[in-house]
C-alpha cells in the first residue's frame, strides 16, 4: 500500500507543478488586462486550455489510483481525502503529504483571488468598450443634421460626433 501512496504523492505532485504554472498563466492574464494589450490574450487563452487538459488527465489518473487504495482492506469504508491519505502513510511519506497538501491549499486559495481578480479586470475592459461603442453609435438619434434653410441643427443626443469642437 505504501507503494501506492507514493505513487500518489508523485502524481499530486506532479499535478501541483501543472497547477502552478496555471497560476502562472494566470498572472501574465492579469498583467496583459492591466496593459490593455489584448491582441497577448490568445496565445494565453490557448496555454492556459492546454494546461487545463493535462490537469484533467491528471486528475483521471489520480482517482484511478484512489480507487485502488480504497480496496485495501484496512482502509475501510474512509473517504480518501487528504486526512485519510496522511493517516495512512507512513514517515517520511506522512510528513510529505502534509506538505504537499498545505502547497495545494496555498496555491488554491491564491489561484482563486488571481481568477476573480482576471474576472473582474476582463468585465471592466467589456464595461468600457461598450461604453466607448455607444458613445460613438447612438442609434436612437435622428437621422437629419441640417435644418431645411442649411443652417446647421444643434445635436439632440449626447454621442462623440454630436459636439462641434
Amino acid at each position: 500500500m505504501q507503494d501506492h501512496l507514493l505513487n500518489l504523492y508523485s502524481l499530486v505532485k506532479y499535478e501541483l507543478e501543472k497547477y502552478s504554472n496555471l497560476l502562472e498563466l494566470l498572472y501574465q492574464e492579469r498583467q496583459v488586462l492591466v496593459e490593455r494589450k489584448i491582441e497577448d490574450l490568445a496565445d494565453i487563452i490557448s496555454e492556459k486550455e492546454k494546461l487545463i487538459y493535462r490537469i484533467n488527465s491528471v486528475e483521471l489518473e489520480r482517482d484511478d489510483l484512489l480507487a485502488e487504495l480504497s480496496a485495501f482492506p484496512h482502509v475501510g469504508s474512509k473517504s480518501m481525502d487528504a486526512a485519510t491519505l496522511i493517516e495512512l502513510a507512513e514517515e517520511p511519506l506522512k510528513s510529505e503529504f502534509v506538505d504537499i497538501f498545505d502547497e495545494v491549499q496555498r496555491v488554491r486559495t491564491e489561484f482563486e483571488y488571481v481568477n476573480a481578480t482576471n474576472k473582474e479586470l476582463l468585465l471592466s475592459e467589456y464595461e468600457y468598450v461598450s461604453f466607448l461603442i455607444d458613445q460613438v453609435t447612438r442609434i436612437e438619434e435622428p437621422g437629419e443634421t441640417y435644418e431645411d434653410d442649411g443652417s446647421l441643427r444643434s445635436p439632440v443626443g449626447k454621442g462623440m460626433f454630436d459636439h462641434r469642437i
